[in-house]
């Protein structure tokens, strides 16, 4: 082999390997800097509090929000919340669809993790490939200390269940009941989605539940709390979750947070066809138990 040959050989292969080199999987623009660099926890908070100047106002249209950015934590007025722990907003009081009841549940989960003051990302209205189609989580915080699935319960009346039953009743008069889903069977189904889909093996995992009741019901009979789960209503959020929240120590790094919220991204940016077909299901199965 002559010299010449050689380096042409060696200029191919370097022409290969650059070519080979300048090719790069498609980015989501959400994801990334103009100039290509991946953005931070702290990119997305300025853009957050860029995005949020309006404050609580802005959860007049949950169901509108979407993205890190707004499902992350709102600036909160304190005119929203009344020094009441029993929050006698009258948005809450008469809340039909649970609109502003799940704005008070992401609020108020933010105050805690402001103050706890390690990374944290809180996302809204995720739908999780499940085996029968998707499973929606109300509310889910990915903190340095574990992941907590939050389900949120706008119901009135008095509510009695155990941890057995399938469903649990909803007693509003004495000639009025209705039942529901076991929100804790409910949430560990949620959690079993996201192991899979987040490929988190179960004896390594670290997911705590939150079932959150509205201040409008009496929580007659439930299961007691435990280092898996908690069952409260929304005025007690903020002392259950802080008091969870500071009991434990750093679990995942910053990078793990943002790799699982990388992944996860995408289930709150589904379809409005499958949003349907969720509620459709859903509301099919409620009829059914309730007929």
């Amino acid at each position: 082999m002559t010299f010449s040959t050689l380096i042409g050989i060696i200029l191919l292969l370097a022409l290969i390997f650059f070519k080979i080199k300048g090719k790069s999987p498609k980015k989501n623009p959400k994801m990334y800097h103009g100039d290509g660099r991946r953005k931070t926890f702290r990119d997305f908070e300025q853009e957050r509090r860029k995005g949020l100047s309006d404050g609580i106002r802005g959860l007049d249209k949950p169901f509108e929000l979407g993205g890190y950015g707004i499902t992350h934590a709102p600036t909160r007025s304190e005119n929203f919340f009344k020094p009441d722990p029993k929050f006698n907003d009258e948005r809450i009081a008469n809340d039909p669809r649970g609109i502003f009841g799940e704005a008070a549940m992401m609020a108020l989960t933010a105050r805690v993790c402001d103050t706890d003051k390690r990374r944290y990302v809180l996302m809204r209205n995720l739908y999780i490939p499940a085996r029968a189609g998707y499973t929606e989580i109300d509310a889910l915080l990915l903190h340095q200390s574990g992941i907590y699935v939050l389900e949120s319960k706008n119901l009135s009346g008095e509510i009695a269940g155990d941890l057995e039953s399938e469903r649990w009743n909803q007693h509003l008069n004495a000639s009025t009941e209705h039942t529901f889903h076991n929100p804790i069977r409910q949430n560990i189904g949620h959690i079993l989605a996201l192991e899979h889909f987040l490929k988190i093996r179960h004896e390594q995992a670290h997911f705590i539940s939150f079932v959150v009741f509205s201040d409008r019901c009496v929580l007659r009979k439930v299961p007691k709390d435990n280092e898996f789960w908690s069952i409260v209503h929304c005025s007690e959020l903020q002392d259950a979750l802080l008091k969870r929240i500071t009991s434990r120590k750093t679990i995942y790094t910053m990078q793990q947070l943002e790799d699982f919220y990388y992944k996860l991204q995408g289930c709150m940016n589904v379809s409005e066809e499958v949003k349907k077909q969720h509620r459709d299901y859903a509301s099919k199965k409620n009829h059914e138990a309730n007929s």
